[in-house]
């Protein structure tokens, strides 16, 4: 009996002391992982910082944690904390406790857990990223490295080739943009590595080509993997047309005269080409020359100048400027230069002449041709076609540019193209989108360059038609609504900006349609509807009040167009009452909108 008692006791004392231990609890795993590969603080938004994704295991038993961010020269950066505040995620920006930039190079990410006595510490280290700081070094090659105008456009195409290299990051995309001599951007090509050339024939983005003796920018940005941009430069020039190469004296023979010219062709009223023409002479004998004398002349005027010189001065070329003795440009046409040398008894000289060649003094000249007489972009047609009707005398013409100028007298469009192309199709839309106002005529003026150079200015306009747009109550004229009182057919006693608004519409409507005065207008009032909710107080409010009230108000626009001019006759007035509501009567906000007048076109 009494071990019994003992063995019961003994038994109770292991179970009170088994009770008082606790159960150590079970490690979970913590991570950090980065989720790029690398960034650039210098780079555009999203590649400028880099984020750690954090998992703290046992999260509930965390007593501090610290995030050490290490690189080339050791731990740069350092978070902190304990249970209270366990992130997600951190950012990094590439700058150290300090505030400094941190080094450029590989760093890894280390996360440490303290858990007390309860867990051991852990531990975990990231994947290891760039810290990418040196922008791309980027270069450009043109191959053949320029233009040469043909007859139909370019001889060939240039090749333009991006490379680029980093000491870290590799490449991902490139843009080429050209600019014409203007800065006006001409061409955009864009790409991605390893792809990094194009082929480039000529031609800008509205399908125009580049200009003979002119010289077009190229930039080119290449992006690294992490946003960083590296920029490289070029330039093509366009050789000038083959009318104005420049011809090289051939070898004369020993014993002879000649006069070579350098051209086939000149204009001395040029913009980008030879202003003269050079001769080229050799005197067969010069120590036997008595005299000498060149004249320039043509079948049709004779000769047209004349120079002259002595034995003591022989000059190895002379240089023609396509004017008179007396300081005029003579005519146009196909002249050739004859030079003739006294030689005494010395020896006989016959006179020798040199190739023909062009004098291109008259600019050429033509007419802008449209597809219509009045351009309507919304109604009849969505585009107008300008056809060019250019010419010179003796010349062949090669390129044009064409402004279409807005009403207040900046340029509203630019179209360029290289003969024998010459239409143009707008839409009736600026280069920055913009459209055409209504009733508004606007300029054309053409710059046409011959083969020469000259310059001559084509001039035309395109009329723009009233603007209309298709409704299903007819052609309501673009801007022509106008707002009243609530309850009147008054649209002077409404809030500031409205009145103004009505004010500037119908003073911009009566001089719009002046210019038309055979057409045919109908003025349409419109009116809210108190009883929107109730169909059989609403059918009566229509019928007495708002049909009454809608007339009076096409009425008062009516007499406010007349009495700015216009006549009587062109109008025609109607009032539907609420039944074509802009918004909704229950909109109490915005019905005001429904309080309106608006301008048809009948057809």
């Amino acid at each position: 009996m009494k071990s019994t008692v003992l063995f019961l006791s003994a038994a109770a004392a292991l179970v009170v002391l088994a009770g008082c231990q606790t159960v150590r609890p079970v490690a979970q795993q913590s991570t950090i992982r980065t989720q790029a590969s690398g960034f650039a603080p210098g780079a555009s938004t999203g590649h400028d910082t880099i984020a750690f994704a954090v998992a703290f295991g046992n999260s509930d038993l965390v007593k501090t944690w610290t995030v050490q961010v290490a690189g080339p020269g050791g731990t740069v950066k350092t978070y902190m904390g304990d249970r209270k505040s366990l992130p997600t995620n951190l950012s990094w920006d590439g700058k150290s406790d300090s505030g400094s930039a941190a080094e450029e190079g590989r760093y890894t990410a280390f996360l440490s857990v303290d858990y007390g006595t309860r867990l051991p510490k852990a531990t975990a280290t990231s994947e290891s990223f760039l810290l990418d700081l040196t922008s791309p070094t980027a270069f450009l090659g043109v191959n053949p490295s320029q233009f040469t105008p043909g007859a139909q456009g370019m001889t060939s195409p240039v090749t333009l080739t991006v490379d680029a290299k980093s000491p870290f990051a590799t490449m991902s995309d490139w843009t080429i943009k050209i600019y014409d001599s203007n800065g006006t951007l001409f061409r955009t090509f864009n790409g991605t590595w390893p792809d990094h050339s194009v082929n480039w024939d000529g031609k800008g983005a509205s399908g125009a080509s580049v200009q003979p003796s002119m010289t077009y920018s190229v930039v080119a940005t290449v992006s690294d993997e992490f946003g960083l941009d590296g920029i490289a430069k070029a330039s093509i020039p366009v050789s000038a047309s083959a009318a104005q190469e420049q011809i090289a004296p051939s070898a004369v023979p020993m014993g002879q005269d000649a006069i070579q010219a350098d051209l086939n062709g000149f204009s001395p009223k040029n913009e980008t080409g030879y202003k003269t023409i050079e001769f080229y002479l050799t005197f067969a004998n010069p120590l036997s020359v008595h005299s000498w004398s060149v004249t320039v002349a043509s079948a049709q005027n004779g000769v047209v100048r004349t120079f002259t010189g002595s034995s003591g001065i022989l000059p190895p070329s002379l240089e023609w400027d396509g004017k008179d003795e007396a300081g005029h440009y003579v005519p146009d046409g196909t002249y050739a230069a004859a030079l003739s040398v006294d030689y005494g008894s010395s020896m006989a000289s016959s006179p020798v002449v040199s190739r023909p060649f062009i004098l291109d003094v008259t600019p050429p000249s033509g007419s802008v041709e449209l597809s219509e007489k009045l351009f309507s972009p919304e109604e009849t047609s969505k585009t107008i076609t300008l056809t060019l009707d250019a010419s010179s005398p003796v010349a062949g013409i090669e390129s044009w540019t064409m402004n279409i100028v807005s009403p207040e007298g900046t340029v509203f469009r630019t179209f360029t193209g290289t003969w024998p192309e010459k239409q143009v199709v707008w839409d009736g839309k600026s280069s920055s989108g913009a459209f055409v106002e209504s009733a508004e005529d606007y300029p054309v003026q053409v710059r046409v360059t011959d083969e020469f150079g000259n310059v001559g200015m084509l001039t035309g306009k395109v009329p723009v038609d009233i603007l209309v747009f298709s409704t299903p109550e007819g052609y309501r004229i673009e801007s022509s609504r106008i707002f009243f009182k609530p309850y009147t057919a008054d649209y002077k006693d409404v809030p500031p900006e409205i009145a103004e608004q009505n004010m500037k519409r119908l003073d911009m409507l009566a001089k719009k349609l002046a210019k038309f005065p055979s057409d045919r207008i109908k003025i349409v009032g419109h009116a809210v509807m108190v009883y929107w909710n109730n169909p059989t107080l609403g059918k009566i409010e229509q019928q007495d009040v708002l049909i009454p009230l809608s007339e009076a108000r096409a009425k008062a626009v009516e007499q406010a167009l007349t009495e700015r001019g216009l006549q009587t006759a062109m109008f025609t007035t109607d009032g539907v009452g609420a039944a074509d509501p802009i918004v909704s009567d229950s909109n109490y906000k915005d019905r005001w909108e429904n309080r309106r007048v608006a301008l048809f076109i009948e057809k």
